[in-house]
């Protein structure tokens, strides 16, 4: 799996790349401090799983993933920040990233949400909505896409549809999700969790 780190902070850079070097899911990792080089790597290196930071000099972080995305970035996304809020957490939620650290966490946190997230997991460990779950969210990409589809209200055959999958895979990732959450209806999911 190929890495990028952008940070505006070399050196915050270089300490997460040591930590990210000692996951054996990592093969290559690259880091940037400015937006041009981010851009670049972006651009030409396939890159898997995106780390960066919420708050950048020349940019700011989810302004940048929602143009990468735009432009057919697929890769995963871990969003940090010094910030001790859960407005930032949520906030990396729902533009769509698969994860969020705070920066005053200890650093096997960012550890665990790597692997988390390399096994297609979300990793948002802090987050005030009360219809968010206080412990790290466990949806995989595909339950939090089937989920999206079944809160707008969409059947399971017509999700089925939507995705091009069978109305059995659905009815798979729906039981997953109800067992996971401890609730017995979509309804009820839509309490506990707001994707």
């Amino acid at each position: 799996m190929n890495c990028l780190i952008f940070d505006d902070h070399p050196l915050v850079c270089v300490a997460i790349k040591s930590l990210v070097e000692s996951s054996s899911h990592i093969s290559q990792v690259n880091v940037a401090s400015e937006l041009k080089a981010a851009n670049e790597f972006v651009r030409k290196s396939n890159i898997d799983l995106l780390i960066l930071d919420v708050n950048l000099n020349d940019c700011d972080g989810f302004d940048f993933y929602r143009r990468i995305r735009a432009h057919g970035f697929k890769g995963r996304v871990i969003f940090y920040s010094a910030e001790t809020s859960a407005y930032y957490s949520e906030m990396a939620f729902k533009v769509g990233a698969h994860g969020y650290v705070c920066k005053s966490e200890h650093y096997n946190v960012l550890k665990d949400a790597i692997e988390a997230i390399v096994k297609g997991y979300s990793f948002f460990k802090e987050m005030n909505d009360p219809k968010s779950t206080v412990q790290t969210l466990k949806l995989s990409a595909r339950e939090a896409t089937v989920a999206k589809l079944l809160l707008k209200g969409m059947t399971n055959k017509d999700a089925a549809e939507f995705l091009s999958i069978s109305d059995k895979t659905v009815s798979t990732y729906k039981r997953r999700m109800l067992t996971k959450y401890s609730v017995d209806s979509i309804v009820e999911l839509s309490r506990v969790i707001e994707l």
